[in-house]
């Protein structure tokens, strides 16, 4: 399918890439980080994806009360996002929101692919959960590895993030969910905080730490806990910016964000 906006006119600022990026009304990391990643001649336009409810979760029961809703409604909120960003006439839109992506394992994350893509009007549409397997192959850590995981989820959340990365064939060590109930309080997560828990992680000597939740700002933290766990700690905004790019050909490395940008 060809690119609908492929003769669009060339962008000042974003000359090389315009890319449309989704992120939840209560995310205030992502913007600031993918701005962190984008090189020279790439611009990124923000769109909002409704947030379901503002009031926290605080126990197993709400958590799962909040998935239930979500499936309820599908994708429905993104495509309202994607309504934001299509005029801008965007050449990649990122969700910027990684727990829907996990749902319904490998399949599912296929599925949402290509219904938001198809939706964009043929622009691609880039998720986290994507992201993660392209990082780890890049990476060298096949299907068959040891995986653990760090989320500021509730066990709900934790258990979508488990049974997509064990549908993927990676052997799942354990999770940890912060249990952070509002998307302030995610961002809110200091670094001390997430290193208490790479510590315990990485005591179950997993191949990889892989980070679900893009309002946890972790992008040049990941990069130093991999040289002091010596374990690779993924992040999951880097990812799905590192993935964005390289998808469309951009392939700038950088240093400060760990060796997928600097060396792959």
């Amino acid at each position: 399918m060809p690119h609908p906006f492929a003769t669009r006119p060339r962008d000042a600022l974003g000359y090389r890439a315009v890319i449309g990026v989704l992120a939840p009304f209560t995310n205030t990391i992502v913007q600031a980080e993918y701005d962190d990643f984008r090189p020279v001649g790439v611009s990124n336009h923000m769109g909002r994806i409704e947030q379901l409810a503002i009031k926290p979760i605080t126990d197993d029961e709400a958590g799962y009360a909040f998935v239930r809703e979500r499936l309820a409604r599908d994708t429905e909120h993104v495509k309202i996002g994607i309504d934001q960003v299509l005029p801008a006439e965007p050449h990649s839109i990122i969700i910027g929101h990684s727990i829907d992506s996990f749902r319904g394992g490998v399949n599912g994350a296929d599925k949402m692919k290509k219904e938001l893509s198809e939706y964009a009007k043929g622009v691609p549409v880039y998720l986290p959960a994507h992201a993660f397997l392209e990082a780890l192959k890049a990476l060298g850590i096949p299907p068959g590895k040891r995986l653990s995981a760090v989320t500021p989820y509730f066990p709900p959340g934790d258990e979508q993030v488990a049974e997509f990365f064990k549908d993927a064939g990676y052997d799942l060590v354990r999770i940890i969910g912060m249990k952070r109930g509002r998307g302030v309080e995610i961002a809110a997560t200091t670094m001390p905080d997430v290193m208490q828990v790479l510590k315990q992680l990485e005591a179950d000597k997993p191949d990889v730490i892989v980070q679900p939740g893009t309002n946890m700002a972790t992008a040049r933290f990941s990069a130093e806990a991999s040289a002091w766990l010596g374990i690779p700690v993924i992040s999951c905004n880097t990812a799905t910016y590192w993935h964005t790019l390289r998808s469309m050909g951009i392939m700038d490395q950088m240093d400060g964000f760990g060796t997928l940008f600097s060396e792959h």
